[in-house]
C-alpha cells in the first residue's frame, strides 16, 4: 500500500515518505503532515514483545525443567533470555522489512533494527506519530526485569 503524491513544485510523482522532492528538491507536503498514514500492527506487537518474551521464557523453563524449582531457578538465572532478544530483533526487522517493501524510506531508522528502543523513536519521529510505542516498549522492558528479579526471592 505505497502511497504517492505530486511535488507542490514541479508535479513529479514522489512517495509520502519521501522528504523532498528528488526532481527539482523542494520540500514535500508531509513536513506539514501530522503522520504518515503507515500500518502499526506489527510495531505494536513490537511494543510488548518484553513481556511476550518473559511468557516465551517462562514456557521454555516449564517444558525444560526437571521441577518446579528448577524451572524458578532458570528464569530467576535468565537462562533463556536469547528468546526475548530472538524476538525483539526479529520483530524489529520484519518491521523495517515491510515498510521497505512497501516503498517507505527506512534509512533514518532501519539500521538500528537490533537496538529496538532506538529503533522504535526513530520510527516514530519519522513518521511524526506519537513515540507511544516507544514508551509502551520501555514500560514492558521495565517490568520483565524486574518480574525476573522477583522470581529468584
Amino acid at each position: 500500500m505505497s502511497s504517492f503524491l505530486n511535488c507542490q513544485h514541479c508535479s513529479h510523482q514522489i512517495h509520502v515518505s519521501a522528504p523532498a522532492c528528488p526532481k527539482c528538491g523542494a520540500p514535500t507536503a508531509k513536513a506539514s503532515s501530522p503522520a504518515v498514514n503507515v500500518s502499526n500492527t506489527i510495531v505494536w506487537i513490537l511494543a510488548f514483545a518484553p513481556l511476550i518474551g518473559l511468557i516465551l521464557e517462562s514456557f521454555m523453563a516449564g517444558a525444560l525443567a526437571q521441577s518446579e524449582y528448577d524451572a524458578a531457578q532458570a528464569m530467576a538465572s535468565s537462562k533463556y533470555w536469547y528468546i526475548s532478544l530472538i524476538l525483539n530483533i526479529g520483530l524489529s526487522a520484519a518491521e523495517d522489512a515491510r515498510l521497505k517493501k512497501e516503498g517507505f524510506d527506512t534509512s533514518s531508522f532501519g539500521k538500528f533494527f537490533f537496538l529496538v528502543p532506538v529503533f522504535l523513536w526513530k520510527r516514530a519521529k519519522a513518521f511524526n506519530q506519537s513515540p507511544a510505542y516507544f514508551w509502551t516498549w520501555i514500560g514492558m522492558f521495565l517490568f520483565a526485569t524486574i518480574s525476573t528479579a522477583f522470581i529468584g526471592s
